[in-house]
């Protein structure tokens, strides 16, 4: 996509959602101070059926790649750069995708990041982004459209709505067009590598691989 200028969309909604903007905009003006800490989780219950793709290894099946991925574009989202430290833990399925996992991450500013998954404990899609003067709270956060702020000071707190969760694809579309009509930057590929990296990372750790992966590494 850089190479030939090409846009790339993805259906990562969280980057496109007017509720992200606005808290980013807040964030930038320093209306929270400083970032500190990211909690997320996303948990979904999923019955042991070994051959959907859940915990398919042949169809990239697992928490990380199938819920992960959005809890890790929201942290990337606010961070201000991506995290070179990283620790976890896993608990694997019967297939060898992992079912649950726990996720520690800070970056070169000390701004750290908590992330919850499993595929069998179902848990609130909660985002908490916890700075020095307040902490923002979000539930289902892939497609959010509310915010609950608490100001740490006096303890008052500020709702905001900003969108619509049924909108969101549109919301990506409109951010697509503005890409080709010259501001390539609305469709925020960087924040799409880094967020690869870091799976890729993570997946490593775990010593997960994916049959097409074993393949390829037997031909090289």
């Amino acid at each position: 996509a850089k190479e030939h200028g090409v846009v790339l969309a993805e259906a990562m909604t969280i980057y496109h959602m007017p509720i992200y903007k606005e808290l980013k905009k807040r964030m930038d003006a320093g209306k929270f101070g400083e970032l500190r800490v990211i909690q997320m989780n996303f948990g979904s219950y999923k019955e042991y059926d070994m051959k959907n793709r859940f915990f398919n290894r042949n169809l990239a099946g697992g928490a990380l790649l199938d819920i992960g991925v959005y809890a890790l574009s929201f942290v990337r989202m606010f961070l201000n750069s991506c995290p070179d430290q990283i620790t976890s833990q896993v608990k694997l399925a019967p297939t060898g995708v992992d079912e649950q996992a726990g996720i520690l991450l800070m970056n070169r500013e000390q701004e750290m990041a908590t992330v919850t998954l499993s595929l069998h404990a179902k848990q609130p899609k909660r985002g908490m982004i916890s700075f020095d003067k307040a902490y923002v709270e979000m539930y289902e956060y892939p497609r959010g459209q509310k915010a609950v702020i608490t100001y740490t000071e006096d303890g008052h707190t500020e709702e905001i709505v900003a969108g619509a969760t049924a909108d969101a694809l549109g919301y990506e579309v409109e951010d697509m067009e503005q890409a080709i009509a010259g501001h390539p930057e609305l469709m925020k590929l960087e924040l799409t590598e880094d967020v690869m990296k870091m799976m890729t990372r993570i997946r490593k750790d775990w010593g997960l691989t994916y049959p097409e992966e074993e393949r390829a590494t037997e031909k090289i």
